[in-house]
């Protein structure tokens, strides 16, 4: 049986009152001035804080935000926001390419907040044509660089008033990070070379490797392989939404091929934290 919202309402007004009544009357028995002057002074303090919270606790969870992708919905999760509706569906391959439906436009017109990155190929649609106030397009960078992640998180949360809430889960990922980088350095993969798409380059700094060749996004070209082959690297770090070193792996017999992550979504991952601690397992 569904509660109706306002005998909660109700129940709750009567149950403060009540609360005030017992308050009051305890107050009235303290016969000593001073000691009353005192018990009048904390419970102002109790009302005072008990009849308001802080913008950083309930901006988010009012605000309508539409995020592009899994990738920006996770952002947008880390800053704090709660009502997210994400256009491309997360088990898209290449969630870049989706491109807007019908039924996304009540949605978007709908939004308070529209946060995208700028090479979604849906990006000149939401800037020109759905008459979409500019103020609710929220432009970020998608990527695994803890500075980058920080500004990008740190803008949303400004918008919402989640500034509290975008700092604990940056402390999260940092933590990850950290953890995962101490990981590869106990197994001595700390400053190993790597030839690396370039989409995952940064994850592979922060972690603690060293990039020694970038590929990608198209298919490696003859110069690239032979370019591969005179590297002394140990690991291809590929990315899974766009793979295309899997030609490295003839020049580099050694070497070991991996595929890594941006987009949430596959691999049971939801957040940003999922994803860079998947990315952490495929390395060690």
């Amino acid at each position: 049986m569904k509660t109706e919202p306002t005998s909660c309402l109700y129940k709750e007004v009567e149950m403060f009152f009540d609360l005030c009544k017992s308050l009051c009357t305890l107050c009235f028995c303290v016969k000593n001035s001073t000691q009353r002057m005192i018990f009048v002074f904390i419970l102002v303090c109790f009302f005072s804080c008990t009849g308001k919270k802080t913008s950083s606790d309930t901006s988010g969870k009012s605000t309508v935000v539409v995020a592009t992708s899994s990738w920006t919905a996770a952002y947008a999760w880390a800053a704090g926001a709660e009502k997210v509706v994400t256009l491309a569906p997360f088990e898209m391959a290449h969630p870049s390419e989706y491109e807007l439906r019908p039924s996304d436009i009540p949605n978007l017109l709908n939004a308070e907040m529209i946060i995208y990155a700028g090479y979604e190929i849906m990006t000149e649609r939401l800037k020109k044509g759905l008459n979409i106030p500019l103020e609710n397009l929220i432009q970020i960078e998608t990527d695994y660089n803890l500075e980058s992640m920080h500004t990008s998180i740190m803008k949303i949360a400004a918008k919402l008033g989640t500034e509290r809430i975008a700092r604990d889960n940056l402390q999260d990922i940092r933590l990850i990070i950290n953890e995962g980088r101490k990981a590869l350095k106990e197994k001595g993969m700390s400053g190993q070379p790597v030839v690396v798409h370039r989409f995952q380059s940064s994850v592979a700094r922060e972690l603690g490797l060293t990039p020694v060749l970038l590929f990608g996004s198209a298919a490696p070209e003859a110069t690239e392989i032979t370019a591969v082959s005179k590297t002394n690297a140990s690991i291809i770090i590929d990315n899974f939404h766009n793979p295309v070193g899997q030609p490295f792996t003839e020049v580099l017999q050694g070497a070991t091929y991996i595929q890594l992550l941006n987009f949430p979504g596959q691999k049971r991952t939801q957040t940003l934290v999922d994803v860079i601690r998947y990315n952490i397992s495929q390395l060690l």
